[in-house]
């Protein structure tokens, strides 16, 4: 591996290179993915993923003592999208529920009889035409996010400080001032329970649909309905958002997906999607270490139009494209079920035989076209899990067996023989969003060079970031550190992790900074600070299985490098 024989150059037998061969090298996916949440928004029924930082707080919409899956109104939600509607968001009115424009015209009715509230609402407007995004649809979306962590109306206040919160909320934070007065003086919460009948039977009709989908995809799964624990998945439903707009979130063990509603009916496209990650993601995040090794996978990748997310991240690569065979496998392919007539003869066998078969081919052919263009648009690794998932409803083999099964059978050299044909697309479907700003990219491209072992380069960008003030200081610190442990500078690069751990807005960041002060910690003989440090990364509710796992080996014993003594007789 480059970044082995770079690093064994630089620093041969120091604390640093022990430290390094450990817990970098073998924890890569943690070092080269600091996104821990996503971000999925879109009006036309496409999903459009952006990376969003997870919050270290939990969002004030979970419900901790509640079950792992449910479906809910809000009345928070409403205010904030109450407050949109109120000062122009328009789009798909008139493709939306009635109840939307219901809901509108008692505000209407509100303004009317207000000056007090027409004033607020004018106050509130402005604010919000100034922090109006490029698109319309990434403006809703990041309300939406600040909305998932206001505490309920009357207070309406944001549930924890801004370094907290994620990074589109925490440019909104004087909002909930402007939204108090707006709700107070419109009477926000009088129009919220006039239409709270309606809200509930709304939710009550999605909810059907809702629960069917997800027995289907558990009985396809052949796993147990989630019951209660650390991990939620919601969905929240809001008329007021504009029909085929779905934001989808991903905060630690929290996954909720807020979806607007027409006549009781949601689109279980976006919906499904989220539950496949929430029930997959534990699977393969428990299986980290063996999926590093399909890392020379990304290389095939690099021409495709998807997120450098994909490009950068096995984990994420391998995890999206197991979703998207399911979904190929488990998908309303469109085609009108054939059913055999109730009496026929002996006359009519071949005939019916032949239209069975037709009904297959073109059932067959919507998925294998689906299959198709997931691997057009880079997804490709989605035909080998769509293959091994074929015989899956037929046979005794449990989800988790068979997640194991693939990822430990793929052979690399098979799946780069598999797509070297393929064209890619111009764009993926999950479409293109605001370009991320130019620290993001400048980290991102030192992340590439760290893994390629360009330690040089990689602390040159995470310099450039922190000299520039801009988004993603806490990265920037921990790229930083990283860079600086392969260059045995052990003492800077605890400083650097300590305000990693300190600056960062994602859990994943925050979580691994003190990962790796407890085993810096342990390296230097100090297991009191070192059990502080792991400690801490528990409590950071990063919510993947490798963090975990990582930090409750910490807890267990003093973090030891593997093969040391070896490596220390034979000269390394």
């Amino acid at each position: 591996m480059r970044i082995s024989l770079a690093f064994r150059r630089g620093v041969r037998g120091s604390t640093a290179a022990l430290f390094l061969a450990a817990s970098v090298l073998c924890a890569q996916t943690q070092s080269n993915s600091s996104s821990s949440g996503t971000t999925s928004t879109s009006s036309t029924g496409e999903v459009h993923s952006v990376q969003a930082a997870a919050p270290q707080a939990a969002p004030t919409a979970i419900d901790p003592t509640g079950p792992a899956t449910s479906i809910a109104s809000s009345e928070t939600m409403f205010d904030v999208m109450a407050a949109l509607n109120a000062c122009g968001y328009d789009q798909g009115l008139a493709e939306s529920d009635p109840l939307r424009q219901k809901v509108r015209d008692d505000i209407d009715q509100s303004l009317l009889k207000s000056e007090a509230a027409r004033a607020s609402r004018d106050r509130m407007c402005g604010y919000i035409r100034k922090h109006s995004m490029n698109s319309e649809d990434l403006t809703v979306a990041s309300f939406i996010s600040l909305a998932l962590f206001l505490t309920p109306p009357p207070s309406l206040a944001p549930s924890a400080p801004k370094k907290d919160l994620p990074p589109d909320a925490g440019t909104l934070l004087d909002f909930p001032g402007y939204l108090r007065d707006f709700a107070s003086t419109a009477q926000l919460h009088v129009i919220w329970v006039i239409n709270r009948d309606a809200y509930e039977a709304e939710v009550a009709k999605a909810h059907a649909a809702l629960n069917q989908m997800l027995v289907q995809t558990d009985l396809y799964l052949k796993q147990p309905p989630p019951t209660y624990g650390s991990r939620r998945f919601l969905v929240i439903v809001e008329p007021l958002i504009a029909p085929g707009e779905t934001n989808a979130r991903v905060y630690g063990g929290d996954y909720i997906v807020v979806e607007s509603v027409v006549n009781g009916k949601i689109d279980l496209k976006p919906v499904k999607h989220t539950y496949l990650r929430f029930i997959l993601e534990p699977l393969i995040y428990a299986r980290s270490t063996s999926i590093d090794a399909l890392t020379p996978i990304l290389e095939l990748v690099q021409p495709s139009p998807l997120a450098y997310q994909y490009k950068s991240d096995i984990l994420s690569l391998v995890t999206e494209c197991m979703i998207r065979a399911i979904e190929a496998h488990t998908m309303d392919t469109g085609v009108p079920e054939y059913k055999i007539p109730a009496h026929i003869d002996r006359s009519q066998l071949a005939a019916v035989n032949s239209a069975e078969n037709a009904y297959e081919r073109k059932v067959k052919d919507v998925r294998h076209n689906a299959v198709r263009s997931d691997m057009e648009q880079g997804f490709i690794l989605t035909q080998y899990f769509y293959n091994h998932l074929r015989s899956f409803p037929d046979n005794q083999t449990t989800l988790q067996e068979i997640v194991g099964e693939m990822i430990y059978g793929m052979n690399v050299d098979v799946e780069k023989h598999r797509v070297q044909d393929i064209v890619f697309a111009a764009k993926s479907d999950e479409g293109t969003t605001e370009a991320p700003p130019k620290t993001l990219a400048m980290l991102d491209d030192g992340e590439k060079k760290l893994l390629a072992g360009d330690v040089n380069g990689a602390m040159a960008a995470a310099q450039q970031v922190l000299a520039a003030h801009g988004e993603g200081q806490g990265r920037a610190e921990f790229l930083l550190a990283r860079a600086e442990i392969m260059s045995g500078h052990a003492s800077a690069a605890r400083q650097d992790f300590e305000t990693a751990a300190k600056t960062a807005h994602d859990l994943r960041t925050i979580a691994w900074s003190h990962i790796y002060l407890g085993r810096l910690d342990d390296l230097q003989g100090n297991r009191d600070a070192a059990i502080a440090q792991y400690q801490a990364a528990m409590q950071s509710r990063d919510g993947k299985p490798d963090t975990r796992q990582a930090a409750e080996s910490g807890l267990k014993a003093p973090f030891a490098p593997p093969h040391a003594s070896q490596q220390e007789s034979d000269g390394h």
